[in-house]
């Protein structure tokens, strides 16, 4: 956890600062943001693919998808976005899904309410 210290912290101010549950984010918007070095660029990605598959201590936050970016040059390193979202919220896909006619029908052949 020594690896990582302060970065809980600091994604959390991030998306409390943008006032969201889920948004899109680079390492790129971290560094700008809190003037952290190109140094820190594996450490931040390394930290935001840890909450890829599993959540880190105290942090409220996980990564639900990560994308490749399209490079602007073909010199350019390869760069992703992440999908970060707080623990407690659905995603709207998530809710959308809930309304699929195939769902609905198979709670009225089953005989429940929805």
């Amino acid at each position: 956890m020594k690896k990582y210290s302060g970065m809980p912290e600091l994604l959390e101010q991030y998306m409390l600062e943008n006032g969201t549950d889920v948004r899109w984010v680079t390492v790129q918007q971290l560094r700008e943001r809190f003037c952290l070095t190109r140094y820190q660029y594996n450490t931040i990605s390394g930290f935001l693919r840890r909450l890829e598959f599993r959540s880190f201590g105290q942090c409220p936050y996980i990564v639900v998808r990560i994308e490749k970016v399209e490079r602007v040059s073909p010199s350019d390193p390869p760069k992703c976005r992440y999908l970060v979202k707080r623990k407690n919220t659905i995603v709207a896909g998530t809710l959308g899904m809930m309304h699929h006619p195939c769902i609905s029908a198979r709670c009225k052949d089953s005989g429940e309410s929805r």
